[in-house]
């Protein structure tokens, strides 16, 4: 599998976009916002690992 900067920088536009557009009228997010907070810590965690090797 090729990765890349722009695969990583792509995916995390997808995130941003499933984000924005779960969001209700009310301004309440229609997904899971605990679960959705525990995962992005989780591969920022899991990031910041790699960058410190």
């Amino acid at each position: 599998m090729d990765i890349n900067k722009a695969n990583l920088y792509q995916i995390l536009e997808d995130i941003r976009r499933l984000i924005s557009d779960s969001e209700k009228e009310d301004g309440s997010l229609g997904i899971d916002a605990v679960k959705a907070k525990i995962v992005l810590e989780f591969a920022k965690s899991e990031i910041e690992k790699t960058v410190s090797k």
